[in-house]
């Protein structure tokens, strides 16, 4: 399987650059991708990669600190985690739906914000006493009310939209607003993202 782009510490592949043709379930390295240049907008708000999150959420508390101790997360003002149902130690492929956790410090809460109602409520709350070790807060947990996919296969889109809509809202205003997630899907999102991934694609 041929490399068809690399970014920082995101590599992906065509079967990643198809997921997001037609209706396609995200891959992991898609999500990771959009992510990664994210983290360049704000240096107060930073996004976990899916791998990452995925092994946080399978690992012993004891072990958090010297596995993950060194993203720094208790410094950043907003943390977003993509959240899946896989019960894979390292890979989200054998998950069937993705979400995402909103944690704002100034709140000491992380929102989770489910396009499926609570389809990863348990897999939400495994995460967040591992981020209350990270973070050395003791962190509360709220669902948050959002656009629902009216589809099985948008949900890591999705995640992606707000994701940034999180974000640009906070650079703009300095604080969290859950506006944010009442949003529907922009018609062409997916296609804006393949957009995105060809221009990157030029660039190298």
């Amino acid at each position: 399987m041929s490399m068809k782009l690399e970014y920082g510490d995101t590599v992906l592949y065509q079967d990643d650059i198809t997921s997001l043709r037609g209706r396609e379930f995200l891959t992991d390295s898609v999500i990771s991708l959009f992510l990664e240049i994210l983290n360049e907008t704000s240096s107060k708000a930073f996004a976990v990669s899916p791998s990452i999150v995925q092994l946080m959420k399978m690992t012993d508390e004891s072990q958090l600190n010297e596995l993950f101790g060194p993203l720094e997360l208790e410094k950043f003002d907003v943390v977003l985690l993509p959240v899946n149902d896989s019960r894979s130690v390292s890979s989200t492929l054998s998950g069937a739906h993705w979400s995402l956790l909103c944690y704002v410090k100034s709140e000491q809460t992380a929102y989770h914000i489910d396009t499926a109602i609570s389809f990863n409520a348990t897999d939400a709350k495994k995460i967040i006493p591992k981020l209350s070790v990270l973070t050395k807060i003791r962190i509360q947990c709220k669902n948050l009310c959002c656009s629902q996919q009216t589809n099985g296969h948008d949900c890591g889109v999705y995640v992606i939209y707000f994701a940034r809509c999180i974000v640009d809202s906070f650079v703009k205003c300095g604080h969290f607003e859950s506006v944010t997630v009442q949003n529907r899907l922009p018609n062409g999102y997916r296609q804006g993202l393949l957009d995105q991934i060809k221009y990157l694609q030029k660039q190298k």
